[in-house]
């Protein structure tokens, strides 16, 4: 006679068994007694490990779009990547690289600005370390900006930069100006210097004398 077998001590839970009609374990693929397989008895499976990690259900609607248009996200994305940095490396190539030299006497910051219609710009301030260079002096401040071509040319461009409390050029030790440089196209490198420029270098003064002398077409006959 076949032994019945020993009702398990743990706290399981238990249904009737549809053929024999007695109580077994509900978690027994089949039935101890009868050895009838039990409908719904989840014993003996094997759990899925990714049902642990992702849940089948979740983000249901991602996983369709994935499914069903996967293969044309993985061929799209690396070409819209290679296209940024494609770009990325454009900008970088065709920037236009700014150069200012250390001056002891001259301070020169300045930065890119682009404006409508492609124009770039470079506004800076220069700081008078050096010697006072006041208002009414044939002496004023220069900003000398080099432009270098990607053909090898050079170009000079000189500006005054402008102090709120003064004019053009005209800066006490100490005092900043602003100004303003536009860049012409076609340029890759920008050298920035300050300079002490002579306004009467280039100047010939007359001497003055007791009277007027009149032209000649305008002496009195």
């Amino acid at each position: 006679m076949t032994e019945m077998p020993a009702i398990d001590p743990e706290k399981r839970n238990y249904i009737c068994c549809p053929h024999c009609t007695i109580q077994i374990p509900a978690d027994v693929p089949d039935c101890p007694y009868c050895r009838q397989p039990v409908p719904g008895g989840t014993a003996g499976k094997r759990k899925d490990i990714r049902e642990l990690l992702v849940p089948p259900d979740r983000f249901p609607r991602l996983w369709k779009y994935y499914r069903e248009h996967g293969k044309w996200v993985k061929v799209v994305a690396p070409a819209l990547l290679a296209v940024l940095v494609l770009w990325l490396a454009l900008g970088f190539l065709t920037r236009v690289r700014i150069v200012v030299p250390s001056d002891n006497a001259f301070l020169i910051e300045a930065e890119r600005e682009r404006k409508d219609g492609g124009r770039l710009l470079l506004t800076g301030k220069l700081i008078n370390r050096g010697e006072d260079i006041p208002d009414l002096s044939l002496r004023s401040i220069g900003v000398i900006a080099e432009f270098l071509y990607g053909d090898g040319r050079t170009e000079r461009k000189r500006v005054f930069p402008k102090s709120p409390f003064r004019g053009e050029g005209a800066l006490l030790r100490g005092e900043s100006g602003a100004f303003e440089i536009e860049v012409p196209k076609g340029v890759k490198a920008v050298t920035l210097r300050g300079e002490i420029v002579n306004l009467g270098e280039d100047r010939v003064f007359a001497p003055a004398t007791r009277g007027i002398r009149l032209l000649p077409a305008q002496r009195n006959r």
